[in-house]
């Protein structure tokens, strides 16, 4: 079986990662707070836009899972069903669960430590169970937002995707793979009228997995056609780059006017099939296109940081703990911009630190067990 790896797509993975905290690190509110000129809010909007960057992380997952699935499939016939199960559980589950028992066990006791309140909204069950992004939309409808730890909330898309990892497989070996298309087509439908349905229910468009799964069925459609297509390839090697610069700058024109223009709840209902079919380009054009303005893989150190994005993503959010509550033992207060500033920083370096470590002397383990359950 071909070994499948597209070199482009760690640097994407890791500006992904870089939206998210850029909202969670309050490095967007600070930057808003040192300008008025409205054009300049909306760009800092857009790369504090953890929303887009967990949309892109959607559709990247979509995308890779289905390719390689469908490159087993071509390999062997067929591909194993218990193969993948375990490779994904050996990739999400010890990390995912680490966070968990985090947030659940030692995080309330170093609140209890500095004299904080330790009342959790969040409830285990559900995230024993992956399913935390329906916990969360049960604590928003009741107004309980205040009482959940970051690290447990930012485990909603992780949720969904192993909702996803769980079904999808399934429904691939269900239908013959001539009709994988015709499949991915009902299933974006579906998705778009029960978006429809709860347009009014910004929670539901945000968090609910029939709501957000387009994104991941924009990117196994996009992996259908790269797979099986070699005219949509051909089409995609041959963009000029006068083309290609074209819909990057559409794209992104789009991506801001939704920001400038319109609530989190309006840009979900209007914009998110052309958010994600943008994000399905750049993905295209970053694997196939021959005439790309730049192949992002030259940004060696960012691309680098890549492989470390799942750890990157679960963990800062304990990394941003970390400072608040040594800034509250200080008797520090984000009050300057210098401040907020160290804190940033502060945050950011540590989570670097905190990924770089948890891959290197946790993770690592459990991906070598891995090779067992491939044969790439």
């Amino acid at each position: 079986m071909k070994k499948v790896f597209f070199e482009n797509l760690d640097f994407l993975r890791f500006v992904a990662f870089f939206l998210v905290f850029v909202q969670h690190s309050m490095l967007r509110d600070t930057l808003l707070g040192v300008t008025t000129n409205k054009y300049l809010q909306a760009a800092i909007k857009l790369l504090g836009n953890g929303g887009i960057g967990v949309s892109f992380f959607f559709v990247l997952s979509g995308y890779l899972i289905t390719y390689l699935l469908l490159n087993e499939q071509a390999a062997k016939g067929q591909f194993s069903l218990k193969d993948f199960y375990m490779r994904r559980t050996l990739r999400i589950w010890p990390l995912y669960f680490s966070v968990v028992l985090f947030g659940f066990f030692v995080y309330p006791y170093l609140k209890t430590w500095i004299g904080m309140d330790t009342n959790i909204s969040a409830q285990l069950g559900y995230y024993v169970a992956f399913l935390g992004n329906f916990d969360i939309i049960n604590i928003h409808q009741h107004l309980q937002e205040g009482n959940m730890p970051m690290m447990l909330g930012l485990t909603w898309s992780v949720a969904i995707e192993e909702q996803f990892y769980l079904v999808f497989p399934i429904l691939l070996l269900l239908v013959p793979n001539k009709y994988y298309g015709f499949l991915f087509g009902i299933l974006l439908v579906l998705c778009g009228i029960f978006r429809h349905y709860y347009q009014t229910d910004e929670t539901i468009l945000y968090f609910h997995t029939f709501s957000v799964m387009g994104d991941l069925i924009i990117g196994a459609l996009l992996a259908y056609y790269s797979f099986y297509s070699t005219s949509f390839v051909s089409i995609v090697q041959k963009l000029s780059k006068n083309t290609l610069f074209f819909v990057y700058l559409m794209g992104f024109a789009l991506l801001l006017y939704g920001n400038y223009h319109f609530s989190d709840q309006q840009s979900l209902i209007t914009y998110r099939i052309p958010y994600t079919l943008f994000f399905a380009f750049v993905i295209a054009e970053q694997n196939f296109a021959q005439n790309s303005i730049i192949k992002y893989h030259r940004f060696k150190t960012i691309s680098n940081w890549g492989q470390y994005t799942y750890g990157l993503y679960l963990l800062h959010p304990i990394a941003i703990q970390v400072l608040i509550i040594a800034y509250r033992v200080l008797h520090l207060n984000n009050t300057t911009l210098i401040e907020n500033i160290f804190y940033v920083v502060g945050s950011f370096a540590l989570s670097l630190l905190m990924s770089y470590l948890s891959y290197h002397y946790f993770e690592s383990y459990f991906l070598r067990l891995k090779k067992r359950f491939t044969n790439n």
